[in-house]
């Protein structure tokens, strides 16, 4: 994800500024240079991304029709960012990742493996996609307390995140950057559905603060191991995957009583906020507990490139 081998040449130098901008410069030149080996793929990426823009302009018109033109014009503009965005990163990985068996395979199913290149865009990263292109709009609901249709999209996004899982698996399409991008949607999604919730007064601060901690020590902790430490691997935990699922369930309760009307909503409003508070330290405290074993065995294991640290939703390290 960050150019192991290039890293390897920041540590040793001691993490200098020059050293780094060499680490800089050096990405922008592979990137340049890998991209046109792999025309096929930057051409499926790029046709992806004109789709969803199309489905997004949809459903910026489906917005202006049924609800309001701002906030039409406000999810195409964001929206069209956030997809932009996303486009880039895919096309750097392809430059940076070295994929199965060879540098110039990308986005092989994990670091080690043989086989063949990707031609395509897999399926299942395309609905990551998807939901990541539609974390603006439900914000934007939330803010204008469009309940009913915050809750819907929130549901429909959400199944997203199971479908990409089991088509990945059932298709065999399972790849490297599926498992990085994958989390970093949740991420984001769920790290700006709080913020939405908390700033229309559906949740308090303290509680977003909870989930805002937990996410920037997951996303912060895995860049500290990588870059400091060496190569980690991203997957999830029986623990990270029943908590997201229990997590999304109450925030998706929450948006439907709201939609049921005020009196329905403060009726169970503390359980709600008792609820996601109880959860969120829970997690806080398995990331912190499990990243410390991850930075320890990662600390007593100098050959960086057999350790293959889990730091997803982290993992105890595997003697």
């Amino acid at each position: 994800m960050f150019a192991e081998d290039l890293l390897r040449e920041v540590r040793r130098a001691g993490y200098t500024p020059r050293a780094f901008l060499a680490y800089i410069r050096a990405v922008f030149v592979r990137v340049a240079r890998r991209l046109p080996l792999h025309a096929e793929l930057v051409r499926s990426i790029a046709a992806t991304s004109v789709l969803l823009f199309a489905v997004q302009f949809a459903g910026a018109l489906t917005l202006s029709a049924s609800l309001s033109r701002h906030i039409a014009v406000a999810y195409l503009v964001s929206s069209s960012v956030v997809l932009l965005l996303a486009t880039f990163w895919l096309l750097a990985h392809i430059g940076i990742t070295q994929g199965r068996g060879s540098e110039d395979e990308p986005w092989g199913k994990d670091a080690g493996e043989s086989g063949p290149a990707l031609k395509r865009l897999p399926l299942p990263v395309t609905l990551t996609l998807l939901r990541i292109v539609s974390i603006p709009a439900i914000f934007l609901l939330v803010e204008a307390r469009e309940w009913s249709a915050a809750t819907w999209l929130f549901v429909a996004s959400a199944l997203t995140d199971v479908l990409d899982g089991v088509l990945a698996r059932a298709t065999k399409q399972e790849s490297r950057v599926g498992k990085v991008i994958d989390p970093v949607a949740d991420i984001a999604f769920n790290g700006t559905i709080f913020i939405g919730l908390a700033r229309v007064g559906l949740l308090p601060w303290w509680v977003a603060a909870l989930v805002l901690t937990r996410y920037g020590m997951l996303v912060f902790g895995t860049i500290y191991l990588y870059v400091f430490h060496g190569p980690v691997r991203i997957e999830p935990t029986l623990f990270g995957k029943l908590s997201g699922v229990v997590t999304t369930t109450i925030v998706g309760l929450l948006l439907l009583f709201a939609s049921l009307g005020d009196l329905v909503q403060q009726r169970f409003h503390e359980v709600f906020v008792v609820g996601l508070a109880a959860l969120s330290l829970a997690t806080i405290l398995q990331v912190v507990f499990i990243g410390l074993a991850n930075k320890k065995a990662a600390a007593s294991e100098p050959d960086v490139s057999r350790s293959q640290k889990v730091v997803g939703d982290v993992r105890w390290p595997r003697r």
